[in-house]
């Protein structure tokens, strides 16, 4: 059985999202465990951020895996950096987007059948647009950008015909 939140090709080790991420990160720029911590917390708005008893293990196994490597910085902070394999496995598993996306859109059908039955807010269809793009034949493309362009157009509208809030 597949794990909705575990990434990764098939002769790789499947990883976690939150393993995904650190890689991810530490792919723009090395940093500390604790700013690893506040930069998840401020992308998930605060609604999560992962404990240091589960943070820490994660990236010294990740470095046990040959993945991070740890340096200090002038303040002797610990601080992480990718590898070559680091970032050998990040590309590996970002070639295998279309399966995390397909994962995602599982996980949030769940959601919505548990919490809201079968109606789905606006916003939150665009993780499936996004899906659907990506895995629309290149000769639809065109006629998908006029429908898109067309979407716009009518949601700008709807905006514009939005009663005003007074201050």
């Amino acid at each position: 059985m597949t794990s909705l939140f575990r990434f990764g090709s098939q002769d790789d080790k499947r990883r976690s999202l939150l393993a995904l991420f650190i890689l991810h990160s530490l792919q723009r720029d090395p940093k500390s465990g604790y700013r690893l911590l506040k930069e998840i917390s401020e992308k998930t708005h605060g609604l999560w951020t992962p404990s240091k008893g589960t943070m820490y293990p994660l990236l010294h196994q990740m470095e046990t895996d040959q993945l991070i490597v740890q340096t200090a910085d002038q303040r002797s902070r610990k601080i992480y950096r990718l590898t070559k394999i680091g970032e050998e496995t990040l590309l590996r598993i970002k070639t295998q987007g279309r399966e995390s996306h397909r994962k995602m859109i599982l996980y949030k059908s769940l959601i919505y059948d548990i919490f809201q039955g079968e109606k789905i807010a606006p916003r939150d269809l665009l993780l499936t647009l996004e899906t659907t793009l990506e895995e629309l034949p290149l000769a639809n493309e065109e006629k998908a950008v006029q429908i898109l362009e067309t979407c716009l157009i009518e949601l700008k509208e709807l905006t514009q015909t939005w009663p005003q809030q007074s201050t």
